[in-house]
């Protein structure tokens, strides 16, 4: 048996919520595309300033500088491009590192042939920086 001291269980939903539209419009049809031109606001055109059309002599007009940036670009050939390809010397350097450590450790390996710890440990390095110098420069960098 519920204790008459609860209060009622409250119901939560949503409100009915009523809109007003703004800028309705006077008539039935749709607006044209002037009068949505119109309802957007003022449009520039291209090519003018904000403040309207460059005087002729005016020699901070942005599109004349750019016009003639070009001029002189087309003139002196910059516009032209070649297509070299790059050799990299990314295979170079890589034999050139493996070769060097592998002898430096292959050297160390023979000279401490009589100690087992010497040679577990130049064998294995030996083996771990082949893996990894092939690692890295051919999986984590790029050409260059």
């Amino acid at each position: 048996m519920p204790d008459e001291a609860d209060p009622p269980r409250k119901n939560y939903g949503f409100k009915d919520r009523e809109f007003t539209r703004d800028n309705t419009l006077t008539s039935a049809a749709p607006p044209t595309a002037k009068e949505l031109a119109i309802m957007s606001g003022h449009v520039r055109k291209a090519g003018l300033s904000a403040v309207g059309s460059a005087k002729a002599d005016d020699p901070n007009d942005v599109y004349a500088i750019l016009h003639a940036n070009r001029a002189v670009e087309q003139k002196g050939g910059l516009n032209e491009v070649e297509i070299r390809e790059i050799k990299s010397r990314r295979k170079r350097d890589y034999w050139l590192l493996l070769i060097s450590s592998e002898v430096v450790l292959g050297v160390v390996a023979y000279a401490g042939r009589g100690n087992a710890f010497v040679l577990a440990c130049s064998v294995a390095a030996m083996g771990l920086i082949a893996f990894g110098l092939t690692w890295v420069m051919w999986q984590v960098m790029n050409k260059y």
